[in-house]
């Protein structure tokens, strides 16, 4: 099926959506859009980067681009998606956010199941009791190894992005990957920043 352009309001959204600055209702109406089509996660993505190259440019930045570059930095970089993660995981908003504080500690993030994959474990809601709630982080290049699903998992990208190592379909920051149960994947973060994902799932075997 042949994807069509991003209309210039939609892209808008989705530079307000990197911003933070949409409300409630609109960041809904943004990540309703991003689920349904998967080709806006790239394009969000884009403008991320965007936005990081040219604050970086500006000497001295204007009083906009130092408030881009406040909401660019540390955990408020992660204000837009907190709603996403809060429901990902079963918790508050605010729960979230305090999540969200940690995933620049180093000291926070445990060794993981490969060379360049780190994990950091979730206490979740009570809806996900029994279940793996983690969040993993996996530098550029670093792979999460061949692993089976023995339920229906989910991920949440939260910076960065992947590709799936036997489909190359990629994923980034704000998409969600569904993975029925009984299905196995690899997957490999992409170049740029370190892939931070939430996942949700039972597994069969070890990772």
């Amino acid at each position: 099926m042949p994807q069509h352009p991003a209309s210039d309001e939609l892209l808008g959204l989705l530079a307000e959506y990197a911003l933070g600055t949409l409300s409630a209702d609109e960041r809904a109406d943004v990540e309703t859009r991003l689920r349904a089509d998967p080709a806006l996660a790239p394009r969000l993505a884009e403008l991320e980067r965007s936005m990081t190259a040219l604050n970086l440019s500006l000497a001295p930045p204007s009083q906009l681009w130092k408030r881009v570059s406040a909401e660019l930095e540390g955990a408020k970089r992660f204000a837009h998606l907190m709603p996403a993660l809060a429901e990902h995981f079963d918790l508050s908003v605010e729960q979230a956010q305090q999540l969200s504080e940690r995933f620049d500690d180093a000291s926070a993030w445990e060794t993981g199941p490969a060379p360049g994959v780190r994990l950091m474990p979730v206490a979740p809601g009570p809806k996900w009791d029994g279940f793996m709630t983690v969040l993993v982080r996996l530098e550029p290049g670093a792979q999460l190894p061949m692993h089976t699903h023995a339920s229906r998992e989910q991920v949440l990208v939260l910076e960065g992005g992947y590709r799936d190592d036997q489909t190359g379909v990629e994923f980034w920051r704000g998409a969600v990957d569904v993975r029925d149960e009984g299905t196995s994947h690899s997957f490999t973060a992409v170049e740029g920043p370190a892939c931070i994902c939430a996942s949700v799932v039972k597994l069969a075997g070890d990772l």
